[in-house]
C-alpha cells in the first residue's frame, strides 16, 4: 500500500513556506509537513531501530500509559458519583486498554495518533442495577496516521468570498482510495503541537530525533571505516634504493613485491621479504576511536534529554557537589513531561471515548435516575509512591501548623484514592494510638492528621489497563 502524503524527497524550507502560504489556494489537499517523512517515507521505522532512541521512547510511553486509571466524577454530588462508577464499569470492558493507550501516546513522537472505537449493544448489569442493553466499547483499534489527510473544500457564497471547509479523509486499504471520514465521533484522536503552520497535522519529537539518528549514522559509517586502521595500525615498508636499475629487477618491481608481501601478512600473519627490506608497524592510536565514541555518547545524551527530559542515565554523578541538585532538577523536569502527557491523554479520552459512551447510553442513565448527572472524566493514576510513613509524617506536620490542606492532595500524597461517599465499598477499620491493643503502628509514631468525618477508612476499586 502506498500512502501518497509526501511530494518526494526534494523538500526544503523554502518549498514548504511557499506551500504553506498557498495551501488554501491550491484546493487540492493540505500536505503533511513532517520533516522526517518528507525525506524518507519509512523514516519512523528506521529511527526506531536505534537502540537508544527505541529504549527512551518505550520508557516515556510506558510512563504515560499508566497501568491504573479511574473515572472521576464531575462533582461531589451523589448523582455525579454514581454516574462515574457506572462509566468506570463500562470503560473497564475495553480489552487491552493499557496497550491501546500506549499506542495513542505515540502522538508525542508522531504528532498524531488515531484509534477507532469498536463496540456494540449487549445486556449488562451496571452498578448493581437491573440488566439493561448498553452500548459497550470493547476495543480501541489503531489507525495509522499516514492513512489520514486533510482536504480543503471551497464553497462559493453570495458575498463573493469562498467558504473553506477542511474535510478529513481516510485511505481505504480495500478500495485503494481516499474517502471522507465517516462517523468521526467513533475515533480517538491525540494531537501534539497543533500549530497553525502545521496545517492540522501537528508536530512530534520525530522531527528532532531524525537529525540525531541521521548524524549517528554518519558517525558510525566513519567509525567503521577507520576500524581496521585503529586495530591493526599502519604498516610502513622501506625499500633499498640502491637496488634500483639492477639487471634483474627495477625499484618498482621490488616495491610491488614488498606491497604484495605486506598484504599477505595482513591475511596470513606471515611475511617473506629480502634482508635489504625493512617493515615498520606504526600504532594506529585511539584518538579517532575516542572521538567517534565521544560523538556517539553526546548524541545519545541529547536523545535521552529530548525524549525523557533528563540525560542522567548517561551523565549522572560527575559534577561533584552539584550532582544532587542537578538530579533533583532533571528528575522533576522528566516528571513534568510525563504529567503533561498524561493530562493531554486524559483530556482526549474524555472528549472522545467517554463522550461517545455517555451519549450512546444516555437513556440508560436517565432510567437509573441519573438524568441530571454530568459527564465524568478520565484520569490516569499516578503510580509513583512515596514512603507512606514519610508522607504521613509530612501531612501530620503540615496539619499541626494549622495550614489547610486539600483532601484529594492528601490522598494522592499517601497513594490512595479518595472514596466516593455512599458509592464505594469501604474497609471498616480504625486508627489507634501506640500502646493500645491492636495497634500496628511503630512505637513512638503518632498520627493526628484530621480525618474526614463523612468518610470511612476505605479501599476503593479502580480500573486497570
Amino acid at each position: 500500500m502506498t500512502l501518497p502524503l509526501i511530494q518526494g524527497r526534494n523538500f526544503n524550507n523554502e518549498l514548504y513556506n511557499r506551500a504553506l502560504t498557498s495551501a488554501y489556494r491550491v484546493w487540492v489537499r493540505l500536505y503533511d509537513p513532517d520533516y522526517a517523512l518528507a525525506r524518507e517515507p519509512d523514516a519512523w521505522e528506521k529511527i526506531l531501530r536505534d537502540p537508544t532512541i527505541c529504549q527512551a521512547i518505550e520508557q516515556r510511553l510506558n510512563s504515560v500509559a499508566a497501568r491504573k486509571w479511574r473515572i472521576e466524577a464531575a462533582s461531589d454530588r451523589e448523582e455525579d458519583s454514581r454516574a462515574a462508577k457506572v462509566m468506570e464499569e463500562l470503560i473497564g470492558e475495553v480489552r487491552q486498554f493499557q496497550a491501546a493507550r500506549k499506542i495513542l501516546a505515540g502522538a508525542i513522537f508522531r504528532a498524531r495518533t488515531y484509534a477507532f472505537i469498536e463496540g456494540g449493544h449487549r445486556l449488562f448489569t451496571a452498578s448493581e442495577d437491573v440488566a439493561r442493553t448498553w452500548w459497550i466499547p470493547n476495543r480501541l483499534r489503531d489507525v495509522d496516521r499516514r492513512r489520514i489527510r486533510y482536504v480543503p473544500i471551497r464553497t462559493p457564497t453570495e458575498s463573493g468570498y469562498d467558504k473553506i471547509t477542511v474535510v478529513t479523509e481516510l485511505w481505504s486499504v480495500a478500495e485503494e482510495q481516499y474517502s471522507p471520514l465517516k462517523n468521526p465521533e467513533f475515533f480517538v484522536k491525540v494531537k501534539y503541537n497543533d500549530e497553525e503552520g502545521r496545517l492540522s497535522y501537528g508536530r512530534g519529537l520525530m522531527d528532532s530525533l531524525y537529525f540525531y539518528w541521521w548524524i549517528k549514522g554518519v558517525i558510525w559509517r566513519e567509525g567503521l571505516g577507520g576500524l581496521e586502521r585503529w586495530s591493526q595500525g599502519i604498516v610502513i615498508g622501506k625499500v633499498d634504493s640502491l637496488r634500483e636499475g639492477s639487471a634483474s629487477k627495477t625499484n618498482q618491481d621490488v616495491r610491488d613485491e614488498l606491497y604484495t608481501s605486506l598484504q599477505d601478512m595482513r591475511a596470513r600473519h606471515v611475511i617473506l621479504m629480502g634482508k635489504e627490506d625493512e617493515v615498520e608497524i606504526k600504532d594506529g592510536g585511539m584518538a579517532g576511536h575516542q572521538m567517534v565514541t565521544s560523538f556517539l555518547k553526546y548524541a545519545d545524551e541529547k536523545i535521552i534529554a529530548l525524549v525523557l527530559g533528563s540525560a542522567l542515565p548517561f551523565s549522572g554523578g560527575s559534577d561533584g557537589g552539584g550532582s544532587y541538585a542537578r538530579a533533583y532538577v532533571e528528575e522533576n523536569s522528566a516528571e513534568q513531561l510525563v504529567q503533561f502527557d498524561r493530562h493531554k491523554m486524559d483530556e482526549d479520552l474524555t472528549n472522545s471515548l467517554l463522550a461517545l459512551v455517555w451519549r450512546l447510553n444516555r437513556k440508560n442513565f436517565v432510567a437509573m435516575g441519573l438524568g441530571g448527572a454530568r459527564m465524568p472524566r478520565f484520569s490516569s493514576v499516578q503510580e509513583k509512591r512515596e514512603d507512606p510513613q514519610v508522607a504521613a509524617a509530612i501531612i501530620t506536620q503540615m496539619a499541626a501548623t494549622g495550614l489547610p490542606l486539600r483532601l484529594d492532595e492528601v490522598y494522592d500524597k499517601i497513594g490512595f484514592t479518595k472514596p466516593r461517599a455512599e458509592v464505594d465499598d469501604v474497609f471498616e477499620g480504625a486508627i489507634t494510638q501506640p500502646g493500645v491493643a491492636g495497634s500496628e503502628m511503630p512505637e513512638g509514631m503518632e498520627f493526628t492528621a484530621p480525618i474526614d468525618p463523612t468518610l470511612k477508612s476505605t479501599t476503593t476499586s479502580g480500573g486497570s489497563g
